[in-house]
């Protein structure tokens, strides 16, 4: 039942419906703001974007990929395509295996980088990366494979590799990657 009183429509459900009531009424107590507190001292200059290098800038070396559709073949600069495909057909017997298999992939990445290092510091000119095929992950994606390129395109690690190619089937064929590094005399 609706009636009209002063303007105002009123009925039964009044009193459950909180627009009837005035601003005040729905607050409750309110107490006024200190003006003097909410005065802020000047926000601090905000910093200049910095420039961030390129990952080629920041590596120092460029690399490039034969297939475009392949990232997980690539070789520096000077490589040429014939000493890529010795590579991948395992002609040169790699000296040391690293085993990614199973680690998460943030552990992975730094434990490439050290074991690279390692590597080039004993001398060694070509090394396995087995990273796995992504059968057993729960996405069922190849993270540490796919993630291998960039782990060995930047940073350090771009000065230590000339080149990488899945391994031959005997190696491990796409669970594994043959990683070709550059001799430590010849490294900047």
């Amino acid at each position: 039942m609706i009636e009209e009183s002063g303007g105002r429509k009123t009925g039964d459900a009044d009193e459950e419906n909180p627009r009837d009531g005035s601003f005040a009424d729905l607050l409750g107590e309110a107490k006024p703001l200190d003006r003097a507190a909410a005065r802020h001292a000047p926000a601090p200059p905000r910093p200049r974007a910095q420039h961030r290098p390129a990952d080629d800038e920041f590596s120092g070396r460029k690399f490039r990929w034969p297939d475009p559709d392949d990232r997980h073949r690539a070789a520096a600069d000077g490589v040429s395509d014939r000493d890529l495909l010795a590579l991948g057909r395992g002609e040169t017997e790699p000296l040391e295996r690293i085993d990614l298999h199973g680690t998460r992939r943030e552990a992975a990445g730094r434990l490439l980088t050290k074991r690279l290092e390692s590597a080039c510091a004993q001398g060694h000119d070509c090394v396995i990366v087995i990273h796995g095929r992504g059968q057993h992950s729960s996405s069922g994606e190849a993270v540490l494979r796919d993630a291998l390129p960039g782990w060995l395109t930047r940073g350090a690690n771009a000065q230590r590799v000339l080149a990488f190619a899945p391994a031959p089937g005997r190696l491990g064929g796409l669970g594994a990657t043959l990683v070709r590094l550059r001799q430590k005399e010849r490294q900047r």
